[in-house]
């Protein structure tokens, strides 16, 4: 097998095109002038990024149906100095009283329901003392109740995201933000970070293929739109692509490099250690790593000595933190990954070991359904609107079917074409591959085992985990592929379509089908743009309507 510091083979991983594939001047010329501004180009989808999630954060009130609530409430706690107990926190009277005026109940009611129970007008518009009148009486009186009798079910959860929230929580009061301010404040974070998470993209897909700027400006402008509402509000998994990438990029420098440097390797290790502490489903990032580890064994010069040394500093280090955290689990809550106690609260137990095996996952149409979700939920994500999922059927049906083809044409082209790739560019495809199908294994395999009894999501009726969010440590892998497949699809069209004016149209529809479906949230009464007006109301909580207008669904 030739050494990783062989120069790529060929420039463009495809073989021998026919003169119908030959690429035009046109495009030649396209792909001359990305090659040329692709930095200045993905600084423009870093910032477009950034400017998309901020408007809509701004569209979406507090608090989201996607455990919005339970995070912000870890992120405080862990900002007033205090760490997970036995025991699972109440919500505080102090958080209902602050924040409860303005929780939306758009989220899970329908309209009509909202305008039955006199809720269509928020009562943060009223005065101090219509709005306690109004916080003891119908749905507000119910909903507190609720409130000081649910406890924050996410406060034992990997801790990393709280952590860091935690920073810029108190950030934020140092600045002088408070009340309804600091939960928009909280989902700012999201900005900085996603545009990280499409920069070090860019990054590490042009390292890999710097002949390819269909791809190394592609995947970023796909993540540029990506429409999956994850990071519209707070969730400990909004980090986990930048931690992801980041890790791959130094996964990808310990084994491409000229040097006998162990230190992306170690630094590799130190960060799949910090996404397992941040979301235990990046543990498959630890198949990615001992794939890199075995590769940079196998392949560097220096001595055996050295090898041993590195290999078991690497181990060390990814499993330190992740070890110190589940032994102050075990110690302190009496199980390692901390969840017992929110599974109680679920009321999901565990089936005996030979009904897991009766799963509806072992079905043809199970395994349909779950896969069918999980791509559907990965795209569009999982925030609710009037009770129903922010969805458009067509849009569904587009990412289902593209997919499918285009991961299959990924896997059946790069198997086939593997050998004439450089050993890097077939080295980071089968991690790709790897990472994508352990992600989608991950979700499958924690369906197995629980029975979920009269919980909404999973159910006993659909026993699966399908939350793509759960696993968006592989976005940048998935795009890669799907990008990698749809080019391949292209090429023997390139001389009339070229691939980047087909990639500009699916970007324009997913742009255009996610705004088709987010817009119905910019007229929320609750939203920030609410909040900064201040319309003319009529004095009676519920029996309000702004002058002037009236909502319609």
């Amino acid at each position: 097998m030739p050494s990783l510091r062989a120069q790529p083979k060929l420039g463009f991983p495809l073989r021998e095109h026919s003169s119908a594939s030959t690429p035009s001047a046109g495009e030649r010329r396209i792909d001359e002038f990305v090659r040329r501004h692709a930095s200045q180009i993905v600084a423009v989808l870093c910032l477009y990024a950034a400017i998309r999630i901020l408007v809509f954060i701004a569209a979406f009130p507090l608090f989201n149906n996607v455990d919005e609530k339970c995070h912000f409430l870890s992120i405080r706690m862990y900002a007033q100095g205090q760490l997970p107990s036995r025991e699972l926190p109440l919500i505080d009277s102090e958080f209902s009283r602050i924040y409860l005026p303005y929780f939306s109940p758009e989220y899970g009611r329908t309209w009509e329901a909202m305008e039955r129970e006199r809720t269509t007008i928020p009562i943060f518009r009223l005065s101090s003392e219509l709005k306690e009148s109004a916080l003891t009486r119908g749905y507000y009186s119910w909903k507190h109740a609720q409130w000081a009798r649910t406890p924050n079910y996410e406060a034992q959860g990997a801790p990393l995201y709280y952590v860091v929230g935690a920073g810029w929580y108190q950030l934020g009061t140092v600045l002088g933000i408070r009340g309804w301010g600091l939960g928009y404040w909280m989902r700012l974070l999201n900005l900085p970070v996603y545009s990280l998470f499409v920069w070090l993209s860019y990054i590490l897909v042009r390292r890999i293929y710097p002949n390819r700027p269909f791809l190394f400006v592609g995947v970023p402008a796909l993540l540029a739109v990506f429409p999956n509402d994850l990071f519209y509000g707070m969730n400990r998994d909004v980090l986990s692509p930048a931690l992801g990438v980041l890790a791959i990029l130094l996964m990808t420098d310990s084994v491409k490099k000229n040097e006998e440097s162990s230190r992306p390797l170690l630094l590799a290790s130190l960060l799949v250690g910090l996404s397992f502490i941040l979301e235990v489903s990046n543990c498959i990032f630890y198949l990615a790593l001992a794939v890199t580890l075995g590769t940079w064994m196998c392949r560097s010069e220096v001595s055996s000595e050295r090898k041993v040394l590195v290999g078991a500093g690497s181990v060390g280090v990814s499993l330190a933190l992740p070890i110190l955290w589940m032994v102050r689990n075990y110690i302190v809550m009496g199980d390692l990954t901390g969840s017992r106690a929110k599974l109680q609260w679920f009321g999901w137990t565990l089936k005996p070991l030979p009904e897991m095996f009766h799963h509806p996952l072992f079905t043809g149409r199970g395994l349909v359904y779950f896969l069918v979700n999980l791509v559907r939920d990965s795209w569009q994500g999982e925030i609710r609107w009037w009770g129903d999922p922010m969805r458009w059927g067509t849009a569904d049906k587009f990412y289902i079917l593209s997919t499918g083809l285009f991961i299959l044409v990924f896997t059946v082209d790069f198997i086939r074409r593997r050998k004439i790739l450089s050993d890097i560019q077939e080295w980071t495809g089968w991690q790709f591959i790897l990472l994508n199908a352990a992600g989608v294994a991950f979700l499958a395999v924690i369906s197995l085992p629980f029975d979920y009894h009269d919980f909404g999501y999973p159910s006993r009726e659909h026993p699966f985990f399908v939350s793509g969010r759960i696993i968006c440590e592989v976005l940048l892998p998935f795009a890669v592929v799907y990008l990698s497949g749809m080019e391949v699809l292209l090429h023997p069209f390139r001389k009339w379509i070229p691939p980047i004016a087909v990639l500009a149209c699916v970007l324009l529809f997913v742009s255009v089908s996610e705004i088709r479906v987010r817009s119905v949230a910019f007229s929320s009464p609750y939203n920030l743009f609410a909040l900064l007006q201040k319309p003319p109301y009529t004095a009676v909580a519920g029996e309000a309507t702004p002058t002037g207008s009236r909502q319609v669904r």
